[in-house]
């Protein structure tokens, strides 16, 4: 298994890893299902990944073939804070048969490898309260929540 900076050929498989895991994000959640253009707008995001100083795209490859991917940025918080930027990892994703071999492992190795490099002291992430094993599986990394986000529908909002 080999974890490689991701090129312009390996975009359009990454588009779809990245399709795959919106499903997945819409189905524990409706309010998160995609755009009709969802495929273009997140292939422009991988995109511009590959030429910022900002942001680092990973791929997964065994025996030549990718089986999954891994995005992050660094990300400025207000000035108001003392810490002034953050790590941000924005998707993780392995292939279901890859899976629990150590893949998200090395990914993460390498992101916080990076993020060093930045001068970064935090890494942040976000998971849907509904998904309970990705938070376990962020959990043993060392994740943990500091802030609760929450939401509510107009029509259930009730203040009168």
């Amino acid at each position: 298994m080999k974890i490689r900076k991701a090129n312009l050929h390996d975009i359009e498989q990454v588009t779809k890893y990245g399709l795959i895991l919106l499903k997945q994000h819409s189905e524990l959640d409706p309010y998160f299902t995609p755009i009709g253009t969802v495929d273009k707008v997140y292939r422009n995001f991988l995109e511009r990944c590959l030429s910022s100083e900002d942001r680092l795209l990973l791929v997964a490859e065994n025996n030549g073939k990718l089986v999954g991917y891994a995005a992050g940025e660094i990300q400025a918080r207000s000035p108001i804070f003392k810490i002034t930027k953050n790590g941000y990892i924005n998707d993780v994703f392995v292939k279901g048969e890859f899976r629990k071999l150590g893949v998200a492992k090395k990914f993460l190795i390498e992101l916080k490898k990076w993020f060093e490099s930045k001068g970064i002291e935090y890494i942040e992430l976000s998971v849907l309260a509904k998904n309970e094993i990705g938070k376990k599986t962020w959990a043993k990394f060392g994740f943990n929540a500091y802030e609760i986000k929450e939401r509510v529908e107009m029509e259930s909002f009730n203040i009168t």
